[in-house]
């Protein structure tokens, strides 16, 4: 519906009385709610150089669902009317922030905003997170990284090849400006349109998605009330520096390309059976990799019972060895952790000859060497790590454990990993979350922060108790905002705060709690151990 005032005329007189309510500064405008309201959107003035290019209202039902265009993770489907928006951000002149956010039409609208982005060093929008979020009311933002690439891993968006210099404004969009701008314009946005500022603000994202959130939460806590982080990698340079170091093992080590599909799948099942009982129970899946006792030399040709087609040459055991371990220097200081057993089947994208690619080549070789001739293998681990770290860690890293500004405005996170990510350690979020708790204590970061590790989940999704993305996305949606909003921290003491996670094993449905770290979930001993009811979180041994 359009609305009799000038839309640049001022806001005044409106009061917002709802609960749980945070004062946000008002757009200037006039509400712009409707198919007309919407189209006006185009002509909207707006800081840090942006420059609205799409404002259109989508006619979509549940007869005649709307399709989105190709974005990270596909193709979304719309069954509701909403009016998307859409444009560019330039803060400097080298800049371009592409953005987008679903407003869904004013009498939906629940005064919420949500966040997300999308994962490795894609630049694209994240189109398939947001029908959830607006079907529930919010207004819902992605963006793209501020850059576009078709790429899930390449980077050389960050490097200027005529000049061999790197894309420093590139490169900083990507690591926190440009999540960070994009909230703010999308959400005066939706103050216009609606004529009322964002009442509450979440974000959700996973992997590079979830280092987002580690941004906000450290360096612009007044973004959002609410963050989800999974599997982070907000330590980006220890990041990069693990998975490195588990390619250059079996590339190095294994010239014939390292170990083959059947043998992880192997080592998976010697690890499963190995350590499937340390937590009790023998079901399928490690709750903690930590009480696992395993050494892949147990799996050497040669060794007792083990199978010829599928055992480990000398090689092949030192470089699973090695993955484990993780990167260190030739003194045995230790540089980043390594993968945690259990996580052998997501490890095929390390098994590579060459050559080699990957977000951690490409950052090795053009943003620290800024040589795209560079050789991975020519590595010097005393060294180049703890250069690529001087260098870069005050743009990548997302490593500030003081976080008081976020909790002092009544700000709530959850971290989120799966025990069996081959893709980003595991060990970099319990490090992350440990440290807040020595910056913060253990008491008071348990008042507005929680890690939950995921027992047998890959990376951000799968396993037998991990989920599906979209489920994840509802179930972390659902729960940071009864945090924030009613007071009910995830802290699995009762069924009402306690998180499900479900998946698929042995051709059933398994349920099981999510238990906020340290503790896992214990069999109490009796009944199917498919249902959540037989388990409680307690202690690990």
């Amino acid at each position: 519906m359009g609305h009799r005032h000038g839309w640049r005329q001022a806001l005044a007189g409106i009061a917002l009385c709802v609960a749980f309510s945070s004062p946000v500064a008002l757009a200037r405008g006039a509400p712009q709610a409707g198919a007309d309201g919407c189209q006006r959107l185009a002509r909207l003035t707006l800081p840090h150089g942006t420059r609205i290019t799409l404002a259109e209202p989508i006619a979509a039902s549940a007869d005649k669902p709307w399709t989105s265009p190709e974005g990270f993770y596909g193709r979304a489907k719309v069954e509701q009317p909403f009016c998307r928006v859409g444009g560019t951000i330039s803060p400097v002149p080298d800049s371009r922030i592409g953005f987008e956010v679903w407003l869904p039409l004013a009498p939906v609208w629940n005064g919420r905003f949500y966040g997300t982005a999308v994962g490795a060093s894609m630049g694209a929008f994240q189109y398939a997170s947001l029908p959830m979020p607006l079907s529930r009311g919010f207004a819902a933002m992605t963006h793209d990284n501020g850059h576009k690439s078709a790429n899930f891993y390449e980077q050389s968006w960050a490097f200027d090849a005529a000049t061999r210099t790197v894309r420093r404004t590139q490169v900083v969009d990507f690591a926190s400006r440009a999540q960070h701008l994009a909230t703010v314009i999308a959400k005066q946005v939706a103050a216009t349109y609606y004529g009322r500022p964002v009442q509450r603000a979440y974000y959700l994202g996973c992997s590079q998605g979830g280092h987002h959130g580690m941004m906000e939460a450290q360096r612009y806590p007044g973004d959002y009330d609410g963050i989800v982080a999974g599997a982070h990698g907000g330590d980006w340079s220890r990041m990069m520096a693990a998975q490195a170091w588990a390619v250059t093992r079996v590339v190095r080590d294994n010239r014939a390309g390292g170990l083959s599909k059947p043998q992880l799948a192997a080592v998976s099942r010697h690890v499963l059976a190995r350590c499937d009982r340390a937590d009790g129970l023998a079901d399928g899946q490690i709750e903690d990799p930590r009480l696992c006792r395993f050494d892949p030399a147990e799996l050497a040709c040669g060794a007792k019972g083990t199978d010829t087609a599928l055992c480990l040459n000398p090689a092949q055991v030192a470089a699973t060895r090695e993955i484990y371990r993780g990167p260190h220097t030739s003194a045995g200081r230790r540089l980043a952790p390594g993968f945690a057993p259990g996580s052998e089947t997501y490890w095929e994208w390390h098994d590579q000859t060459q050559p080699l690619t990957g977000s951690y080549y490409d950052f090795y070789r053009l943003v620290m060497q800024r040589n795209p001739d560079w050789n991975l293998l020519s590595m010097d681990w005393d060294r180049d790590i703890d250069s690529g770290r001087r260098q870069w860690s005050a743009v990548y890293d997302a490593i500030n454990p003081d976080l008081r500004a976020f909790d002092r405005r009544g700000g709530k996170l959850i971290l989120h990993h799966g025990w069996s990510d081959g893709l980003i350690t595991p060990y970099l979020s319990i490090d992350a979350y440990q440290r807040i708790q020595r910056q913060m204590g253990a008491r008071a970061t348990g008042n507005f922060a929680r890690l939950f590790m995921i027992p047998g989940m890959g990376h951000c999704e799968g396993g037998p108790v991990g989920a599906t993305r979209k489920a994840h996305e509802e179930l972390w949606l659902t729960a940071i905002q009864n945090w924030v909003e009613r007071g009910v921290a995830p802290d699995a003491t009762n069924a009402a705060n306690t998180l499900i996670g479900s998946g698929k094993i042995d051709g059933g449905t398994r349920r099981r709690p999510w238990c906020p770290f340290p503790k896992i979930a214990r069999y109490k001993g009796s009944g199917d151990v498919n249902d959540p009811r037989n388990f409680s979180c307690r202690q690990a041994s």
